[in-house]
């Protein structure tokens, strides 16, 4: 169950490095968020567990594949996530287990802290968004569907609890 403390629920989409799948998560988030007229209520952030590439823009092919489907891809800087941004964020979504455990690391135990996939209501046995970095167009196309059904699903929720 969606749960928050008090004002707008903020949501941290975290991956390795912040330049491919959380700041893809992220876009999807905040339009699917607004196209549900929830932008008062929720706010939807990415942040990388590394910092090697803190301030650089979202990875072209990333940007690439979110421009091929409609999805926004502007003003994006990555950022590490650090023990504070968990400690002010309501729901943590990693793209896989070694980010989980990371974040896990940080020791703040006040977010929900979870796999981005456990929204996805087709979601079998791989639970994981894979990392598309070293792959093609279509891995990052891969990742991207498998974040949409993800992201829809989780929006699905905060739609059903705001109500």
């Amino acid at each position: 169950m969606i749960a928050w403390h008090n004002g707008a629920m903020r949501i941290a989409m975290v991956c390795h490095g912040n330049i491919c799948r959380s700041p893809m998560a992220a876009a999807v988030a905040r339009a699917l968020v607004a196209e549900a007229g929830l932008t008062e209520t929720v706010v939807v952030e990415s942040f990388g567990t590394s910092r090697e590439h803190a301030g650089e823009g979202i990875d072209p092919r990333a940007a690439a594949a979110l421009a091929r489907r409609g999805w926004s891809t502007t003003g994006h800087h990555a950022r590490q996530l650090r023990a504070a941004d968990v400690a002010s964020t309501d729901l943590v979504l990693c793209a896989d287990r070694a980010n989980l455990r990371d974040v896990l690391r940080l020791g703040v135990t006040d977010a929900d802290v979870r796999l981005l996939r456990s929204y996805d209501p087709d979601v079998g046995t791989d639970d994981e968004v894979p990392d598309p970095w070293f792959g093609s167009d279509a891995d990052f196309d891969r990742a991207l569907d498998l974040i949409e059904r993800a992201c829809q699903g989780l929006v699905g929720q905060l739609a059903a609890v705001c109500r």
